[in-house]
Formats: C-alpha cells, structure tokens, sequence
C-alpha cells in the first residue's frame, strides 16, 4: 500500500499518467477508473486530488477527449501526447 502523503500530489499526478498508460496498452479502448482501476492502493488521498489530478493532465494535453466523472471519481485514457510523454521519460 502506498500512501498519498509519502508520495505527494506531483507523484500521484505522475503515478495516475504511468498507470493509465499501462492499463491502455492492456485495454485500448476502455476507460480507466482513477479510484477502482488506477490507483486503488494509494491510501490517504484528499478527495480533491482526483479532480485536480485530472485537471492537470487534462491541461497538459495528456488525456484523451473522451472521459467521464461520476460521483467524485474520474475515468479517461491518455491521449496521444500523454502516450508520447510517457515514452519520452522511459
């Protein structure tokens, strides 16, 4: 179990885009649930970090147009620039 302030909001923003982009390459064409598919084994995380998790790659250009919010929880895929960023950090 990871907690949330060992790793910080940076490092869940980090982990959610390294984690979205493993779970694409699995299941292209499905959405990923930040809470019950991404990151359900970060404990501790102020509720907020979701949405501003989400807002942050979305202003990045890292997430795919195509998305949903349902009660506080998100559920996207990256975008072809998210899936380029990831590959330029590897």
């Amino acid at each position: 179990m990871i907690d949330a302030a060992d790793i910080g909001f940076d490092g869940f923003v980090d982990l959610l885009r390294s984690r979205m982009g493993d779970a694409d390459a699995l299941f292209p064409s499905r959405l990923h649930s930040f809470k019950d598919h991404l990151v359900p084994d970060v404990a501790n995380v102020p509720e907020n970090w979701y949405g501003d998790a989400f807002e942050e790659l979305e202003a990045q250009g890292h997430l795919s147009p195509v998305n949903g919010n349902s009660f506080g929880d998100y559920a996207t895929r990256l975008s072809a620039d998210g899936r380029l960023y990831l590959r330029s950090i590897e």
